[in-house]
């Protein structure tokens, strides 16, 4: 499912896609990382800094341009999400660390952490879920 949007005051703006962006979904996670700069894409690696989560779905047109789609990106650091582990299973120790969205950009890798992208505000064990706020640390300087 990816990143469910849960409360919190939604700050959203409008991204220019990268032209080999994937489908986006709602909840993905976007970054600029892979994507010709200015222009935006889904996670799709691992440690790739986070723009925000994707609030609108696109479904890319085949033979595109950059920036011949947009989507609605919620880059407010006061929304709250609810998110699974890419792999394994959350544990009470989680809450109040950072960590990166997974490889799959629907999902919080709970094991590593290089751009500590995803605040964890509480880990809900019975439902392997973690309550998590996006703190946009990683963003890349001009030079």
């Amino acid at each position: 499912m990816g990143f469910e949007y849960r409360k919190g005051v939604r700050r959203l703006i409008k991204a220019p896609l990268d032209s080999t962006s994937a489908d986006i979904l709602v909840g993905d996670a976007i970054t600029a990382s892979g994507a010709t700069s200015g222009y935006f894409k889904e996670v799709d690696a691992a440690a790739e800094g986070v723009l925000g989560i994707a609030a609108s779905k696109v479904t890319m047109v085949a033979a595109g341009s950059d920036g011949d789609q947009f989507v609605l990106v919620d880059v407010s650091p006061d929304s709250v999400f609810e998110v699974g582990p890419d792999a394994g299973s959350v544990t009470q120790a989680l809450a109040g660390k950072t960590m990166d969205v997974g490889a799959d950009a629907r999902s919080v890798d709970i094991d590593a952490s290089t751009t500590d992208d995803v605040y964890c505000l509480e880990a809900d064990v019975d439902n392997n879920k973690l309550i998590i706020q996006i703190r946009n640390t990683s963003y890349t300087g001009i030079i």
